[in-house]
């Protein structure tokens, strides 16, 4: 099942087109913020974005691009 999320692009964290390394980028952030961290997607073939989890309650759907979450990093067992 896939969990869709709206985010303005300017207030990314990183990007990269390497999961691995996008996926390091979140892990730092997450240890640093102590934040949940998602690592999101536009499409197949598009940057891995990554974003603080608590924009993204921010955000109105209206404001920002649609995104599929990749991956979430936080505290919860992964």
């Amino acid at each position: 099942m896939s969990e869709n999320v709206f985010f303005n692009p300017g207030q990314s964290i990183s990007s990269s087109y390497d999961f691995d390394k996008a996926y390091t980028a979140a892990k730092i952030y997450h240890m640093k913020a102590d934040n949940s961290v998602l690592i999101v997607q536009e499409k197949d073939g598009q940057p891995y974005v990554i974003f603080d989890e608590a924009k993204a309650l921010q955000q109105e759907a209206a404001e920002g691009k649609k995104y599929s979450v990749i991956k979430r990093v936080s505290n919860d067992k992964e």
